[in-house]
């Protein structure tokens, strides 16, 4: 077999454990990383002066161009001066580059729009709206054709004369996902593309073998019906990677590559124009038919599809999403497809998704401000009003020193089939996946996922990476790992154990945090989400977040009698003190109560709000000032480090050092360490650390070290 068409290996192995956010509010917007505090209105309807004030917001995330005419230098220019305008008072912008919304600019920039319409099994062009622009019907691109990166460049030049402070490029609508869902893409661009892909990656006998005798002039959308393939029995087979359609496989994978592709040459444009920017793109870590992932990014963005019953609010759907994205610790944005908020005008409940919001922020992830909503089909742009949710986002704001810098704390690995998404017609994993999860969340386990990739991309976390856990979950979905990656899983030996045995879960943890009522363990009703910041020193951090949803007042259930019980080991330190952070409500300090056997009970009595946020002060506390006054005396060469560090500004006397890993283990732990000492770190994993100063039993300095 010949070398397979290019594949851009998504890279797990580095995964920082430091801060990348700075402070919207002042100088210095522009290229600036994304705070996991950040407030972003999600399009500028709302970003009023009055709207500002109330959400204490940072920006807009969907920073579109205008409509209609990017081509008039008059019409842009004015837009970009209101860029300029909104960045120079202090605003975030993200300036948004288009697939399906700037398809009027599609039509005017290339030569024949008429061949970048993807194409069904009969030839016609798969309409969206079916809106008519310049004599051409809107429909669903496809990714193909010389024309269409140049289109995408061309955005990058318009959206150039604007001070943009990041970048958001829209690109989940494309011909990876119509293959599915629509019908193909079997259009003149497409077909060539394929033509050239299999010819790479075949020999003639391998192509002879799948009944392709004549590849010069091979055409795919004719092998199909010579087969006697239809339109319909093509769509209902092709949800499905195994829907023994032939040759779908390699449509499947050749498609997405080619987007893949597409992406990768777009950024290495942008970069040309607007060096370093924070770039993101509608990935989809969990559902591999649109555009998968680039180390180029800065962030993850996205539309999901987000369940809006009752029973389950906030809902489990996007979690899986929110844990792809801590995995490579990148920062995701998103909003809800218009669905999720049309059935809350339906039933006048805004309020159920300040629980969704509140999930978003407690995972890490960033929820944008529901205003201005468009909810598709006919309705109304809708606008919840202020009130709803102002008093969430400032909430959000005071606490930014608990949101910013952190991870989950787990002792859990879930381990995720990629491949079993495609095998399905849905977008958020599996269904098997997202019954997992749910089963791990309602019993207040905290878990991180490890992703294991489809045959194309068949990534998976090392044995390294899945070390540190004390138990590897998996589910039925592991049948389709590969002889490779179920070598890898293996390594972890006994810890690997299935969900079907929730106990047998349970019993290899040193430590799981349980929400009683009373006396009564009800996990199900308050989900206890720890998070550790990379700094040892600060605060750890335990969100609590209410699941249950009152119908007859649009609001949070009321618990009674609430308790929270941590065990000793679930943080590297001793907690020493409690504060409790809700909504409009003032702060609280707990009583901390320790039994014999090390578990912390807080006391929280009433819980009646959507979001809770626990601060928990520990044995490695230091005050921020008396922090920042040692750390900057002391320093660490060289950094990154290949054998040894040494440690310099620590005078004359003895100190403790730690090394500390992602994870928040100790790897290393050193006494009497003097000025200059040096420390043979040979033998770490690659990785980022943290190390640890101490003296007389007190954090003096913690410095963040980088092992190559």
């Amino acid at each position: 077999m010949k070398n397979s068409f290019p594949i851009y290996v998504i890279l797990f192995l580095f995964t920082t454990f430091f801060s990348i956010g700075i402070n919207a509010q002042g100088a210095g917007t522009e290229n600036a990383p994304i705070k996991k505090s950040m407030i972003l209105f999600t399009q500028k309807s709302s970003a009023t002066a009055f709207n500002y004030d109330k959400y204490k917001a940072d920006g807009i995330f969907w920073g579109h161009m205008i409509h209609n005419g990017i081509d008039s230098d008059v019409a842009m220019n004015n837009w970009a001066a209101d860029v300029e305008n909104r960045v120079l008072n202090g605003e975030y912008f993200f300036g948004r580059i288009e697939f399906d919304w700037g398809w009027k600019w599609m039509i005017d920039f290339m030569n024949d729009p008429g061949s970048y319409w993807a194409q069904d099994l009969d030839g016609n062009n798969i309409l969206w709206t079916g809106t008519v622009h310049n004599g051409h019907a809107h429909s669903w691109q496809s990714h193909h054709g010389p024309e269409f990166l140049e289109w995408l460049k061309y955005q990058v030049d318009r959206i150039d004369l604007a001070p943009i402070t990041h970048l958001m490029i829209d690109s989940q609508t494309s011909a990876s996902r119509t293959l599915h869902w629509l019908g193909g893409d079997f259009s003149v661009h497409s077909m060539n593309n394929f033509r050239a892909y299999l010819k790479e990656k075949y020999t003639s006998a391998e192509l002879s073998a799948l009944e392709i005798n004549d590849i010069d002039n091979f055409n795919y959308r004719n092998f199909l019906l010579g087969k006697g393939y239809t339109l319909n029995s093509y769509k209902q087979q092709a949800f499905s990677i195994a829907g023994n359609i032939p040759l779908y496989h390699d449509f499947v994978y050749f498609q997405r590559q080619a987007l893949n592709s597409v992406m990768e040459e777009l950024f290495a444009y942008i970069d040309t124009k607007k060096p370093g920017i924070a770039i993101g793109a509608t990935t989809n870590l969990i559902e591999p038919r649109g555009f998968i992932f680039s180390e180029r990014q800065t962030y993850l963005a996205g539309e999901f599809f987000h369940a809006h019953d009752v029973t389950t609010s906030p809902p489990f759907k996007p979690m899986l999403h929110f844990k792809a994205a801590e995995a490579l610790d990148k920062t995701l944005i998103y909003f809800p497809y218009p669905d999720a908020f049309a059935a809350l005008y339906d039933r006048n409940a805004p309020r159920q998704a300040r629980a969704w919001v509140a999930q978003a922020y407690a995972m890490g992830s960033i929820f944008t401000v529901p205003g201005n909503i468009w909810l598709g089909n006919g309705y109304p742009v809708w606008d919840p009003g202020w009130q709803v949710y102002a008093d969430l986002y400032a909430f959000i704001h005071d606490n930014s020193e608990l949101l910013d810098d952190y991870k989950s704390v787990s002792n859990v690995a879930l381990a995720y089939s990629v491949y079993a998404s495609l095998l399905e017609s849905g977008m958020d994993g599996s269904i098997t996946a997202r019954q997992t999860l749910r089963n791990l969340v309602e019993q207040n386990i905290s878990f991180d996922l490890k992703i294991f990739g489809d045959p194309d991309r068949p990534i998976s976390p090392t044995t390294e990476q899945l070390e540190p856990y004390e138990a590897v979950v998996i589910d039925s979905d592991s049948q389709y790992f590969t002889a490779e990656q179920n070598a890898i899983l293996n390594s972890a030996g006994a810890k690997v154990v299935s969900i079907n045995n929730p106990n047998s879960i349970t019993q290899l943890l040193s430590w799981k945090i349980d929400v009683l009522s009373d006396i009564t363990v009800r996990n199900d009703l308050i989900s206890a989400l720890p998070r550790i910041s990379s700094k040892p020193e600060a605060p750890y951090v335990l969100h609590l977040l209410n699941r249950k949803y009152n119908t007859s007042e649009d609001d949070a259930q009321t618990h009674n009698s609430i308790s929270v019980k941590i065990p000793e080991a679930t943080f590297p330190n001793t907690i020493t003190g409690a504060k409790l952070h809700m909504p409009n409500k003032a702060s609280v300090d707990l009583v901390l109560e320790t039994d014999n056997s090390g578990i912390a009970t807080l006391n929280i009595g009433t819980f009646d709000a959507c979001w809770g946020m626990i601060e928990l002060r520990h044995s490695g506390s230091l005050s921020t000032n008396e922090t920042n006054s040692v750390t900057q005396n002391i320093s660490i060469y060289p950094n990154p480090s290949d054998e040894f560090i040494t440690l310099s500004g620590l005078n004359s006397v003895d100190h403790d050092v730690s090394i500390i890993d992602m994870f928040g283990k100790v790897v290393m732990q050193l006494t009497d360490v003097k000025d200059k000492s040096s420390i043979y770190t040979r033998n770490l994993n690659s990785g980022i650390y943290i190390v640890k100063i101490m003296r007389d039993n007190t954090v003096i300095g913690t410095k963040k070290l980088v092992k190559n």
